[in-house]
């Protein structure tokens, strides 16, 4: 499905909750070694993913008004919708990564996805182009060296290329590099860099 073939609203309704994952970082402004907080911060995640989950349940069961329809490709009519997989990434992402590497993956997420199926429509090479400086960018700005932050970027551009029946690329592109990034952390071939967002002072 091209992006032609969605109504402009519709479109750019799904670039704009797209682009908003971005606000989900707010999780590392609160502090984890506060019992109550921490406990907190989980629950919330785990309530809109959740929640998110039951909503896409009723969707594909025909239980929902077709007013839930509208920001919906015709091809997600009977199959999960994107948001759901990129929902997933970033819980997931959250709960179960280091900052380091949730961070970066999410954003790349968000504005890199974003960016290169806006530049797509009027040259492949551009967006791709495009795709990788501002994934690599994002991991710079996370104190990744550059020849690591250039290897994540390909490897998050290159996941999202990737077109499967069964996994959307919402959940592809920023898992991949964060578990390729994990396992070479784990591994101890590339440094985990320091935190970039610390917690308010409580």
């Amino acid at each position: 499905m091209r992006l032609d073939d969605i109504q402009p609203s519709h479109h750019w309704f799904r670039r704009i909750i797209h682009v908003s994952g971005a606000c989900t970082l707010v999780y590392y402004l609160y502090p984890d070694d506060i019992l109550w907080i921490y406990i907190l911060k989980i629950a919330i995640i785990l309530t809109i993913l959740i929640s998110a989950i039951i909503v896409e349940g009723l969707r594909l069961r025909n239980r929902l008004d077709e007013r839930f329809l509208f920001p919906f490709r015709p091809y997600e009519t009977k199959k999960a919708g994107a948001y759901i997989w990129f929902c997933i990434s970033i819980s997931v992402l959250l709960l179960l990564f280091p900052q380091q590497i949730a961070g970066p993956c999410i954003l790349i997420s968000c504005f890199g996805d974003s960016l290169m199926g806006e530049l797509r429509k009027k040259n492949h090479v551009l967006s791709m182009i495009a795709g990788v400086s501002a994934c690599c960018c994002i991991f710079l700005i996370f104190n990744y060296h550059v020849h690591v932050a250039l290897f994540a970027a390909l490897t998050g551009v290159g996941a999202e290329g990737i077109k499967s029946k069964k996994i959307d690329d919402d959940f592809l592109m920023p898992m991949t590099p964060a578990i390729v990034i994990y396992v070479l952390t784990l591994l101890g071939i590339i440094p985990l860099p320091e935190i970039l967002i610390t917690p308010f002072p409580v």
